[in-house]
């Protein structure tokens, strides 16, 4: 089986359950690589500066948003972190609503999830809520040899 994304539990109210979250679809893309045509070895892309003139080593290279055309605010690695959203190891449900409900735009990507080992019972107690709220989509399928319901779910961004 393909290894989780994310590890964590999903919570309702009192109940936490356990639980992993897999990848549904992938894309199937096939990766080319630029070769040097005499000895098939891979090329290494260098970086160039048009103002310098001259190849920049990856120690001089640091990232940049550009607000306007050719106009740049320099972000560094520690201004990064302190934006970048914290990991969360727990889903909260706070609500059911129906598919039909939620803008199809905040659909990002499709995932599955499946409960960790001994947590199977309090799993399928959840998947049966949820299969009487119509709030994700539920099914048996191979998800796992000993044939564990898993949940479909997608993610949304806001």
């Amino acid at each position: 089986m393909a290894s989780a994304v994310w590890k964590g539990a999903i919570s309702f109210g009192l109940l936490s359950i356990p639980i992993r979250m897999y990848t549904a679809a992938r894309s199937e893309r096939v990766q080319l690589h630029e070769l040097h045509k005499k000895c098939h070895t891979r090329l290494r892309q260098r970086l160039f500066c048009p103002e310098c003139n001259r190849i920049v080593e990856r120690s001089e290279v640091v990232k940049g948003y550009e607000y306007a055309e050719g106009k740049y605010v320099v972000v560094d690695d520690e201004e990064i972190k302190k934006i970048t959203p914290k990991s969360s190891r727990t889903m909260e449900i706070l609500a059911f609503v129906k598919e039909s409900q939620i803008d199809p735009i905040y659909f990002d990507a499709s995932y599955f999830a499946l409960p960790e080992k001994d947590n199977e019972k309090p799993y399928a107690l959840l998947l049966r809520l949820w299969k009487t709220r119509t709030a994700w989509e539920s099914r048996s399928s191979p998800c796992t040899s000993a044939n564990t319901p898993c949940l479909s779910a997608r993610t949304t961004t806001v």
